[in-house]
This record gives structure tokens, C-alpha cells and sequence, in this order.
């Protein structure tokens, strides 16, 4: 069951990164289900060719290509054979991300380089990328999925938080430059999602289970909950929306003191 009608992205060629796993194969396989042409990309190509035959059985048109964000040419490699097996791109979804909960003291060197490099250098990557190969003449939607922390401190999490923090800013950068080409730009930023390898690596370190939540909502979220704020994003409901980076996460991130009033 869907709130959106299924035909609203008919006609419409998705580029999702790191679509074969997580909330991204399930960004991916929403948008299929609603009409999307779909080109999933990641680093490990078994995963890539599960998720699109698994998205294909469903019905789905789903090309894959292997693809690191951080690598330049890959990322182009990617976009070019997007538009050339589909005629264009007219979505772009960046989530591809890397995370491990450490504290500060704990991450490498090399390891908070990694992260950076994957989450914001790449974001950037595939949108120069894409915005160069084809939105910039035709137009289209970015949807950039960071995390709720740039407003606040969070442990086990500094170099997630300071690439995440990069994605916003250049989420809100984007979306002035690229408005008169008639490109939307936003975020959605997810909280504790549900049957995620994220949630899995954080919940042993902070004692979080998926059995209940901390937040004002009282439970945890699941995948399918980012896949249609994304949907939302790219819908006309959303064509006046642009800049903006949307917390998917029952309210964790504008609860600061974590107290609970008794219910009446």
C-alpha cells in the first residue's frame, strides 16, 4: 500500500547510489514502484546483481553498474551509461555512505578520511557528475540522505557528523546554484531506522534496540519511512520545496533534554 498514487514517476530515469543494500535498496524499489526507470550503483557487484534481480521479479526495470563514489571516473562511467541504456536522468539519489561508531580517539586517520571521502566527496562526485552530463540542460531532482547531527554533539559518530554536516551545506549550496536550471535539491536525514546494518553496528555500542526508542515517537523507524520522504521530495506536492534538509527520525533530533511528561 502506497500514499502516492503509482504512476507519478512514469517516464522518469533514477540513479540511486548505494541501491543494492539498506535504506537505499528500498529508496530504489519505491521509486520503481511508482514508475521510475531505475540504475542502482555500489562497490560490490554481487549485491548489485541480488537487488536487481530481486527488483526485476517484482516487475522493476533495473539496470546496475559498479561503482565507488570516490573514484571520479567511475562515478561519470555510471552517469553515462544511465543516459545512455534510459535516454537521460531525471533523478539523483545520493546514499552511499560508510560509517562505523568509534569515539574520536578511536578513528584512524585513515578511517575519518574514509568517511568523508565516501559521504560528502561523493556526494559531491556524482552530483557534478550528473548535473554536468545531463540535468543541467533538461533538469530534474537531487535527494541527498545525510543524518540528523549538524545541529548537535554526538558520540561515536564525530566523522559521520562532520561529513554529514558537509552534505547538508552542500545540499542548501546546490539548491541556490542549480534553482534556474530547474533542479530541486534537498535531504532527507534518517534517524534509528530499523533492519539497517547502521543501526545494527550502533545499537551494540549505545544498547538501542529495535524493540523500542527513546524518541518522542516512542518507536523506531523503518526503511520505508525514508523511501517515502524521498517520494515526497520528488513529487509535485514537493515543487515549491527546495534547500531543505528533512529529519526522518520521530523527533530525536529537536529533543534535547529527553524528558517525557506522563500521558493524561
Amino acid at each position: 500500500m502506497t500514499t502516492f498514487c503509482n504512476d507519478i514517476l512514469n517516464g522518469k530515469v533514477a540513479l540511486v547510489t548505494g541501491g543494492a543494500t539498506g535504506i537505499g535498496k528500498e529508496i530504489a524499489r519505491t521509486l520503481g514502484r511508482h514508475g521510475a526507470r531505475l540504475c542502482i550503483a555500489s562497490r560490490k557487484q554481487e549485491n548489485l546483481e541480488a537487488a536487481s534481480k530481486e527488483f526485476e521479479s517484482e516487475g522493476l526495470e533495473c539496470m546496475w553498474v559498479p561503482c565507488d563514489v570516490r573514484e571520479a571516473d567511475q562515478v561519470e562511467h555510471v552517469v553515462r551509461e544511465t543516459v545512455r541504456r534510459f535516454g537521460g536522468l531525471d533523478i539523483l539519489v545520493n546514499n552511499a555512505a560508510g560509517n562505523f561508531p568509534a569515539p574520536i580517539t578511536g578513528i584512524s586517520y585513515n578511517g575519518f578520511k574514509s568517511i568523508v571521502d565516501i559521504d560528502l566527496r561523493g556526494t559531491y562526485n556524482v552530483t557534478k557528475a550528473a548535473f554536468e552530463a545531463t540535468l543541467k540542460e533538461h533538469g530534474g531532482h537531487i535527494v541527498n540522505i545525510t543524518a540528523p547531527f549538524e545541529g548537535v554533539g554526538v558520540a561515536m559518530q564525530a566523522h559521520v557528523a562532520a561529513a554529514k554536516s558537509g552534505v547538508d551545506s552542500l545540499t542548501r549550496s546546490c539548491a541556490v546554484e542549480f534553482g534556474p536550471y530547474g533542479i530541486r535539491v534537498n535531504a532527507v536525514a534518517p534517524g534509528a531506522m530499523a533492519d539497517t546494518e547502521g543501526m545494527a553496528r550502533f545499537s551494540s555500542v549505545a544498547g538501542e534496540t529495535e524493540g523500542g526508542s527513546s524518541c518522542p515517537l516512542g518507536y523506531i523507524g523503518a526503511k520505508q519511512d525514508i523511501a517515502n520522504a524521498v517520494l515526497f521530495l520528488l513529487s509535485d506536492a514537493a515543487a515549491y520545496v527546495t534547500g531543505q534538509v528533512i529529519a526522518v527520525d520521530g523527533g530525536v533530533s529537536v529533543d534535547m533534554l529527553k524528558l517525557r511528561l506522563p500521558k493524561d
